[in-house]
């Protein structure tokens, strides 16, 4: 079917400088449809890539906000705020993470750019895009640490699951035989705080315990004392990363593939073990005291809510303008970001009753009360839950089934963090300079794919490299310092400068003075015009712009200024160990290395505009900024459409 193309046809030099628009008819583009293949999936942006099918990415998106934290965090949220936590955690997925999850979506697929060339829009915060893909490669160093504790979990417990059910062995500690532990916990992981001392007495969790930090970790005594790297550890840790070069290899192309069983897989697996939780004794009980409304009021309710939204969704990280670079011009990005969001509620609810299903069955097999086993964090994956399946029937199946399911959501969200910084790194490489590399134009095995292979085993090798600190005996003590400061209070400063930037700053100089909001929102109808009803993107669009002016400034504004006062603790523990000051300043200047790109970007884009003597491109896009191919441009845009991208910007 054919369709309308605007060609601007410039006067002759001696009129005044205006612009006619003629339409013409041509059959280039078809009109897509908003279903996942109906447009054939054909290969629409050549050069870098699109999925095979749009389905995959909305898995991948999945993937990416479907973390580890949902078995290790989200659950304990729920027990200590009662079960009304999960109507305010639906409502804010509604009225603030949606709109987050759509922005920055709606941006990657527009500019088909990584966070940081499509945050060139508004060149006087472009530093922003830069700030969170620093925090994400400092994010997926450590994060592929956790992962290779969970792979050595996966691969030795359920082969040795009475050795952690047993104080005989050569690790354990006369304390283990006395059956009394005591443990101090701070729960400081960005999502909420909480710090308490719990004894555990008659044997429940010690074995576990010591199994963890005597026999796997072998912790040393502090964070001055590293120790030896832990071989088994370190392995894991190698395959994690050859895991993230193998899913990585093509791009895109192999990511969408690998999405299907990063999603889909686990979300089978903890339905099975959701069923197998509530068959068990004491399973519907520890259900309905999950979700029993709480009559205590909590303090840190509000900010436990918004801050889960923040972390396990991931918004603030890049991650989402990412994958929907890759997404066709015309894609139903709007659908997609619905989805998401969806999903994410669903996979918190599931995960938090099929965890508490199989606590409530410790709770009645030990006929302690259930507040002696619930936990949060890793001592609920590996000790609470490995203690559960050294009770229970072929409990070493049902480990290694738990296991398997952890290691691949951690896997999906690890993918999406390093595609965000080697996306990121290759869309900074000239085009100039990839066309002179030999090779195919496009294709699997393009000049821009294998690129991208290269840069993946060379990232990935260096991250590998610089994670071997955290499998060291004192690995842990390091991984607690980078965990508490990293990808803390810098998501919420991205998240309202984002909003800022499209709400107040985008495009300020567009012709008949419209507020740069109006602006965004045109390109936004220009880019859904196809795929969406136009009643429902009237509603969603007008509440989408609601919150990006008003409430979710506003709401990340608070966070900024509460959370430094409220959680972040004014030193750092791990168990009975205290950290020195000087550790703490180490997490303050790990912190600070995100945020101060984000001015750093401001003044050299203020440098490279003043000696262009140029100082209106401050403010205002470049001219070659918005959608990547031509034919997906106005006729009528900001300069000529077939422009060059201009390299020497950020």
């Amino acid at each position: 079917m054919a369709s309308k193309v605007e060609e601007t046809i410039p006067m002759e030099p001696t009129a005044p400088p205006q612009q006619h628009v003629v339409v013409v008819e041509t059959s280039d583009e078809t009109t897509p449809c908003c279903c996942c293949c109906d447009d054939g999936c054909e290969e629409e942006n050549e050069e870098r890539g699109n999925w095979s099918c749009n389905f995959e990415s909305i898995l991948a998106s999945i993937s990416f906000a479907v973390g580890p934290g949902y078995l290790w965090v989200m659950p304990y949220l729920i027990y200590v705020h009662g079960g009304l936590f999960l109507l305010g955690y639906f409502f804010s997925q509604i009225f603030v993470a949606f709109p987050i999850v759509y922005l920055e979506m709606a941006l990657g697929q527009y500019t088909s750019q990584g966070p940081i060339r499509a945050l060139r829009g508004v060149p006087i915060l472009q530093g922003i895009g830069v700030g969170m893909v620093v925090m994400s490669a400092i994010f997926c160093i450590y994060h592929n640490g956790f992962m290779a504790e969970m792979l050595y979990y996966m691969f030795y417990v359920p082969g040795d699951l009475s050795s952690t059910a047993s104080c005989d062995n050569y690790w354990n500690t006369p304390s283990c035989k006395s059956g009394c532990v005591q443990e101090t916990v701070e729960y400081d992981y960005g999502y909420d705080a909480y710090n308490y001392t719990r004894v555990t007495c008659g044997g429940v969790e010690a074995p576990a315990m010591e199994y963890r930090l005597n026999y796997v970790l072998q912790l040393s005594t502090g964070i001055t004392d590293m120790g030896a790297v832990r071989g088994p550890l370190a392995g894991c840790l190698f395959l994690a990363w050859l895991l993230v070069v193998l899913g990585l290899s093509f791009g895109v192309k192999s990511l969408g593939k690998v999405a299907y069983v990063t999603t889909l897989v686990p979300m089978f697996f903890i339905f099975i073990l959701f069923l197998r939780a509530v068959t068990l004794p004491g399973g519907p009980d520890g259900i309905a005291y999950l979700l029993w409304p709480s009559l205590g009021s909590n303090d840190s309710y509000y900010f436990s809510v918004i801050t889960a939204i923040v972390h396990r969704l991931g918004v603030g990280h890049g991650g989402y303008t990412t994958l929907s670079s890759h997404n066709r011009f015309h894609n139903n990005v709007l659908r997609d970001a619905v989805v998401v969001i969806l999903i994410d509620f669903l996979m918190v609810l599931l995960c938090a009753m099929m965890i508490f299903g199989f606590l409530g069955f410790l709770s009645h097999q030990l006929g302690v009360p259930i507040t002696e086993v619930a936990t949060s964090g890793p001592n609920l994956v590996y000790v609470a839950m490995v203690t559960v399946f050294s009770h229970i029937p072929a409990g070493s199946s049902w480990a290694a089934l738990f296991f398997l399911t952890l290691v691949l959501l951690t896997y999906g969200t690890q993918l999406v963090l390093v595609e965000t910084v080697i996306t990121s790194l290759m869309d900074l490489i000239p085009k100039s300079l990839i066309k002179n590399l030999p090779g195919r134009e496009s294709g699997l095995l393009s000049k821009r794919t294998m690129l991208h292979g290269v840069m993946t085993v060379a990232v990935c090798f260096l991250f590998f490299l610089l994670g071997l600190p955290y499998v060291t005996q004192g690995g842990v003590y390091l991984l607690t310092i980078v965990d508490t400061f990293n990808a803390q209070i810098q998501p919420y400063i991205f998240i309202l400068l984002e909003c800022v930037a499209i709400a107040y700053l985008y495009s300020p100089s567009c012709r008949r003075c419209c507020p740069a909001l109006n602006r965004w929102m045109s390109d936004l109808s220009h880019m859904l015009q196809h795929v969406c009803c136009f009643c429902c993107a009237t509603v969603v669009n007008g509440m989408a712009a609601v919150a990006w002016v008003y409430y979710i400034p506003m709401v990340m504004l608070i966070q900024v200024i509460a959370q430094p006062l409220m959680f972040w603790p004014h030193y750092l523990s791990y168990y009975n160990y205290v950290f020195p000051t000087w550790a703490t300043i180490v997490g303050y200047l790990i912190l600070s290395i995100s945020l101060i790109v984000v001015p750093l970007g401001t003044i050299i884009n203020i440098i490279i505009a003043l000696v262009r003597g140029r100082p209106s491109e401050i403010v205002q896009p470049p001219a070659d900024w918005g959608p990547y191919l031509n034919k997906h441009r106005r006729g009528v845009s900001r300069g000529q459409p077939g422009q060059p991208v201009d390299d020497t910007r950020l």
